[in-house]
């Protein structure tokens, strides 16, 4: 008799775990995602956004399309996407990977050397030698840059402190988002 009251305890327990667990997935799926998306759209710049698996951990995918602020946009979605990283896509092209690559020596310099100031006049310099435009923001947790070139856009978010808040940015119709 004993045996039989912990064996269909054992079951119910287990019944309803499973419909919790089961709930939580339908929650996070129909309402958690659709509110991310529905209010990512009032973002400026913002195209769309998908939560997606990648490699079996989560992540926030951020298709822009000429964003102007990126770091007021990057903060709405972390306050949106809670502890997601997340990956922008942007409008890049060659020219424009090539300078953002040139500019790596004057970013990893100021970030080494808290000079933020030199970094940006030498990222203003060689944009303008390099007949592109950017915009650089700055807070305690990351580098916010932006370099345009005609429709061109190159968006990247470079952490200070390693959180793993943004992953690479890619380039729009090369990531996970795309043919999901």
């Amino acid at each position: 008799m004993a045996k039989q009251r912990i064996l269909l305890i054992s079951l119910v327990s287990f019944l309803i775990f499973g419909l919790l667990l089961g709930g939580k997935v339908v929650y996070q799926k129909k309402w958690q995602d659709a509110s991310i998306m529905s209010q990512s759209q009032q973002i400026q710049g913002i195209q769309s956004v998908k939560i997606v698996s990648n490699d079996g951990q989560k992540e926030l995918d951020v298709v822009t399309n000429k964003i102007t602020n990126l770091r007021a946009a990057s903060l709405a979605l972390r306050k949106l996407s809670g502890n997601l990283p997340i990956r922008f896509f942007d409008q890049n092209n060659e020219v424009l990977k090539k300078v953002f690559g040139q500019m790596q020596f004057s970013l990893q310099e100021g970030i080494a050397t808290g000079d933020f100031t030199g970094m940006e006049q030498t990222l203003r310099v060689q944009a303008e030698k390099a007949g592109v435009q950017v915009e650089v923001e700055i807070d305690n947790d990351a580098i916010y840059m932006i370099i345009n070139q005609g429709d061109a856009q190159l968006i990247e978010v470079i952490e200070r402190n390693g959180q793993v808040k943004y992953l690479p940015t890619e380039k729009q119709g090369t990531g996970s988002t795309e043919g999901q």
